[in-house]
């Protein structure tokens, strides 16, 4: 599969090099080592083990490169078998059965994810609040100039600049709420074992004590089929491509019409060197419906057979990322291409006022 990006050129418009990094394999192998820590922390504390605070620092700090996994990968379907070798061989033989003692590939990879998931909601509800700022900006700049609204595709009635920039705000201030108050609800760890019944005699304190270690909350059960909370981040992904799509649709629509309602800065043409396009608005487009189809490929991926699902999982990996990535450069390109609007709304208007 080619990657949009990190691709050499592609990624310059349908890239996000700061949501790409939350899933490259250096960020998720950290991840990865930092939760088998924070288990066997939590393990120490509920059993008294004296040497686990040892034995995680161990976890920590061990040398293993990403590609140490691909192998293990190849042939389990996952890498955290792969991981817990090295780990067991890394502390020693002595101590290795301390290591992932309790925990299932599930466990590992799903909190991993969740932290993961918590920055990128971050990143898009900073993202979102510089959009809605540079909104405001253009309103208070051009709003009281007068343009046409399109219905069907087609001129209908005057309006103004700052009515329609109002529909492009208006999503907003809801997305960023609902994904304020979706970081601490996806802020759960997966615990649940092999079947994920939670077979310790401690679990409740296990399981609040393993959270506790990772900054996370726990939901006192496994939710190994249950991926409900991840199809809200998803259903946050699409609300958040709909939103930037609607601004770069809106833009194209005003840009081909001719009117002149609308001044930006544009890309060129090989062979037309007068032409400025809206390339921006076309990638916002060509986002947005990206991640419509990525959308129901996640709630295909919901559906997890038995106590816990390969096939389901492994859609879920090849989905979900991609999604963050996508939603994440559409934030990116319409700020930009908001900055970049030189003019919006009818310069005659503006010349009436002024007289």
């Amino acid at each position: 599969m080619i990657d949009i990006a990190t691709h050499p050129w592609m990624s310059g418009l349908l890239g996000d090099e700061e949501m790409a990094a939350t899933f490259a394999p250096a960020a998720e192998l950290q991840r990865l080592l930092g939760i088998e820590a924070a288990w066997t922390r939590a393990l120490g504390e509920i059993e008294g083990n004296a040497d686990a605070e040892h034995i995680a620092l161990s976890i920590e700090a061990a040398p293993i490169d990403p590609s140490d996994l691909k192998a293990g990968m190849a042939k389990d379907g996952v890498p955290i078998p792969a991981l817990v070798r090295l780990l067991r061989e890394h502390v020693g033989p002595d101590l290795a059965s301390h290591v992932h003692t309790g925990l299932t590939s599930q466990d590992v990879v799903d909190t991993s994810l969740v932290l993961a998931l918590r920055q990128v909601l971050s990143l898009l509800g900073t993202r979102l609040d510089l959009l809605d700022q540079r909104l405001t900006d253009q309103q208070n700049t051009f709003g009281y100039r007068s343009m046409t609204a399109y219905t069907r595709m087609q001129p209908a009635m005057e309006t103004s600049v700052h009515v329609v920039i109002n529909r492009w705000r208006q999503p907003l201030s809801a997305l960023i709420s609902d994904i304020n108050d979706a970081q601490n609800k996806i802020g759960i760890v997966q615990w649940g074992g092999p079947i994920g019944v939670r077979d310790h005699a401690e679990a409740d304190a296990l399981g609040v004590a393993f959270a506790r270690h990772l900054g996370l909350r726990d939901p006192e059960k496994a939710w190994h089929t249950d991926r409900t909370v991840l199809l809200e981040v998803a259903q946050l992904l699409s609300r958040v491509s709909i939103a930037t799509g609607k601004i770069g649709e809106d833009v194209a629509l005003i840009a081909v019409a001719g009117t002149g309602d609308i001044a930006f800065k544009g890309g060129g043409s090989s062979a037309m060197p007068h032409k400025n396009n809206p390339v921006k608005a076309e990638a916002l487009i060509a986002l947005a419906d990206y991640v419509a189809t990525l959308s129901a490929t996640m709630l295909r991926s919901a559906r997890h057979e038995g106590f816990r699902s390969g096939r389901a999982w492994l859609l879920e990996w090849l989905t979900l990322p991609q999604m963050c990535v996508a939603a994440g450069a559409g934030t990116q390109l319409a700020a930009c291409l908001v900055k970049e609007v030189t003019c919006i709304g009818s310069t005659e208007e503006s010349e009436r006022k002024d007289q």
